[in-house]
């Protein structure tokens, strides 16, 4: 399953830039058997398991929460209210919009026609402070795929508050981090490294 981070800023063009964030970021192959499957450029791939799986997924996970922390400094004005987006089961969502006093629903939409299926997609407005408690209180484990909390699924909307320019410097910082990253991994020879075919066209 290939993993694509985070969409925010505007315009429409910014936020395909950037989209590789909730969506398109950091650009691998993520297996059932939690292997990934890596760019480095000049021709080479590398398939990384067991500890540098690990090692990848934590950084992946850094780079998630760095991208939310670096948002909220663009944001200048302390009384914005900030659109936000954010999924999960519905005691999930109950639980989370409880725990922040998140009030103001825009929408509240279930991914699927299908009863059984308990996954929801909800938007919201929320103030700055409101915001920063949420990233505050996040862990590695929060936005794991595996293990992925409705406070892990949370990203900003298109708003006002970061400008097209903000937005593509995030979103350059932010492949500069997975880049240095995912480089230090394979060059540190941790356990699980192998040559692999390259399953992707975009580098780091």
């Amino acid at each position: 399953m290939m993993i694509d981070y985070y969409k925010f800023a505007i315009p429409a063009i910014v936020i395909v830039i950037i989209g590789g964030m909730i969506s398109g970021l950091l650009a691998y192959n993520f297996y059932p058997e939690k292997h990934v499957n890596v760019n480095i450029g000049n021709g080479k791939c590398y398939e990384l398991l067991d500890s540098a799986n690990v090692k990848y997924q934590n950084l992946a996970a850094e780079n998630e929460i760095e991208i939310l922390r670096i948002q909220l400094d663009a944001i200048e004005t302390e009384q914005a209210r900030l659109p936000v987006i954010f999924s999960g089961t519905q005691a999930g969502i109950s639980d989370f919009t409880d725990k922040y006093n998140i009030i103001n629903i825009i929408s509240d939409t279930p991914i699927s026609d299908n009863s059984n299926v308990d996954k929801r997609i909800v938007k919201a407005t929320i103030s700055k402070s409101e915001f920063q408690r949420i990233v505050n209180d996040l862990t590695l484990e929060d936005v794991y795929p595996s293990s992925k909390t409705v406070a892990g699924s949370i990203g900003l909307q298109p708003n006002t508050f970061i400008t097209p320019e903000e937005g593509k410097q995030i979103s350059l910082n932010s492949n500069e981090f997975m880049r240095e990253g995912i480089h230090e991994i394979v060059e540190s020879k941790y356990d699980g490294i192998k040559p692999a075919e390259c399953r992707t066209k975009i580098q780091y």
